[in-house]
């Protein structure tokens, strides 16, 4: 069973899903600025976004969110383009720069990255703003 009332999260401009994991605590890593940026498919959404836009991660099934600024946005041609040049542990804390082929293959698993070879990739780097990392069970 999810959290999917958005009134519980912050308003933003761009309200984004992320899955949060005890192996890849994606939304602790931004938070904590271990992870630099969230790659995305730059899909006619993404495109539209620029800097100082308010921005949501959030994980449905926890309640976990993030709640910020865009930072920067950086336009990449591929996947492997994007990690060459923001550095795959700045991207995926879990690999080492050099494992370049395990980050693509990451991103690639993702549910329709297919779609990047149409539009391309995006790093979006956030400031965090406000967050809450612990789980969300009732809401009042």
């Amino acid at each position: 069973m999810g959290i999917n009332n958005i009134n519980i999260y912050p308003k933003a401009k761009y309200n984004l899903s992320m899955i949060n994991t005890a192996d890849r605590p994606y939304l602790n890593w931004l938070t904590s600025g271990v992870k630099k940026a969230e790659g995305r498919v730059n899909s006619p959404r993404y495109r539209s976004m620029q800097v100082g836009d308010t921005i949501l991660f959030c994980d449905r099934k926890t309640g976990y969110y993030i709640f910020g600024k865009v930072k920067f946005k950086h336009e990449y041609n591929s996947f492997e383009e994007m990690l060459k040049a923001e550095g795959v542990s700045n991207m995926l804390p879990f690999l080492e720069d050099h494992e370049l082929a395990e980050g693509v293959d990451v991103y690639n698993a993702f549910p329709r990255a297919s779609r990047v070879h149409e539009f391309g990739c995006v790093a979006i780097g956030i400031t965090v703003l406000k967050f809450n990392l612990r789980p969300i069970t009732s809401i009042s």
